[in-house]
């Protein structure tokens, strides 16, 4: 292969122009994170980051596009840090994309990662490059490792993020149930299900019914919330226009999945799911409450896991997050890393600082706070996030109605 040559395309008119190269490229790259889509960056930037300013780093060979690092640049928060230059992925914030990393041609992956890198080192148009969500096993950690932990010009510093437990999937879905932690309950909850008028399991993937199919999710997925003062993930109107924007795109791609059960004519659980190749990424799980004692949330999971094993998928991805309901079937976790490059400027040691001191007051008020203040205080802020972007002035808003 010819010597790679890296530009920057910068701007919402970037990833317009860049959309069929992305998703041929995106296309190739079969292990990549659908988070990597073009669908999803597109979507998420229309939605979420209209303040943040698109700069993609495009690795070529002979004209062709060959890698992508989709980044952002935002300005540092903060009276001292509002001029400090931000760099970071595109595509995480609010909606948790993981596995964000540089998405390149199989074959030339760390290539293109090494050449995006040192045109990033080269060039001084940036001031902190904050690489959050990248898998514990990519070798992009080592990439930047190399080319800046040693360079007495930057800062290079790693952190855990978050954790992803997954299931390594047997040949089959009954043997997929068999290795769970309750099989036996599992069984007799869907057997107790099945006896309902009007079972059904559908599975909806097509792109001209999925716009139906998540509407019925978020009615489940806020009616499970509603007496925790509404869901961190999907309260935000802008976050569900995300979501609308973003399923029909990937359900063309045949990458979405709306795993449901219906009784008694109407839908009471929903399993919001994207598929990559052999891996299957479960997102969302919303269900009625007035079903709760049915376990229906438990039983769409393990039809879902079942089904994934028939299917052929070898790996059943939780994404982020620990609760203890994914360790019902997961069987292995995966790491992921925040990454923070900085350079050794005013404007660097500033933001590094700033972020330090905003780390140990959050560690302080854990530390003062007792659990029962800190959910009440979460909960307050869920209820007026939701209210002001409503129009309602916090505190008006009326109390929701028990299911």
């Amino acid at each position: 292969m010819s010597r790679l040559s890296v530009t920057e395309e910068k701007g919402p008119d970037a990833l317009v122009s860049l959309r069929a190269e992305w998703q041929e490229l995106f296309a190739q790259a079969e292990s990549a994170s659908p988070f990597l889509s073009w669908e999803w960056i597109t979507s998420w930037h229309a939605r979420l980051g209209q303040s943040i300013t698109p700069r993609i780093f495009c690795a070529r060979s002979n004209g062709a596009l060959v890698g992508v690092l989709p980044l952002g640049e935002a300005r540092g928060r903060g009276r001292l840090t509002r001029s400090v230059r931000l760099l970071s992925f595109l595509g995480e914030r609010l909606v948790g994309g993981d596995y964000l990393d540089v998405l390149g041609r199989p074959g030339v992956e760390d290539d293109a990662a090494r050449a995006i890198f040192e045109h990033l080192a080269q060039e001084s148009s940036f001031d902190v490059l904050q690489l959050d969500g990248l898998a514990g096993d990519s070798p992009t950690l080592a990439l930047l490792a190399w080319r800046f932990a040693e360079d007495k010009a930057f800062e290079h510093n790693v952190t855990p993020y978050e954790i992803c437990p997954y299931l390594r999937l047997a040949d089959t879905g009954q043997e997929a149930i068999e290795a769970s932690r309750r099989p036996h309950e599992f069984r007799r909850k869907l057997r107790q299900l099945t006896a309902l008028s009007g079972f059904q399991v559908p599975v909806i993937t097509a792109p001209k019914e999925v716009p139906a199919a998540l509407e019925r999710f978020f009615t489940l997925h806020d009616r499970r919330w509603a007496e925790q003062g509404g869901s961190d993930a999907m309260a935000r109107p802008a976050v569900k226009a995300f979501h609308r924007d973003l399923v029909p795109g990937l359900a063309h791609a045949g990458a979405i999945r709306f795993e449901e059960i219906w009784a008694e004519g109407k839908c009471i659980a929903s399993l919001y799911g994207i598929n990559r190749k052999e891996r299957f990424f479960f997102y969302q799980c919303g269900y009625d409450p007035d079903w709760a004692r049915r376990s229906v949330g438990f039983v769409r999971l393990g039809l879902s896991i079942a089904d994934a094993a028939d299917r052929g998928v070898r790996v059943y991805d939780f994404l982020r997050g620990s609760e203890a309901y994914k360790f019902d079937w997961a069987n292995a976790a995966r790491s992921t890393l925040a990454v923070r490059i900085s350079r050794r400027s005013a404007a660097g040691r500033a933001f590094v600082a700033g972020e330090n001191l905003r780390a140990a007051a959050k560690l302080t008020a854990r530390a003062v706070l007792p659990m029962r203040a800190v959910e009440l205080l979460r909960r307050q802020r869920r209820r007026a996030q939701r209210s002001e972007l409503r129009g309602v002035p916090a505190g008006a808003e009326q109390p929701q109605e028990k299911p």
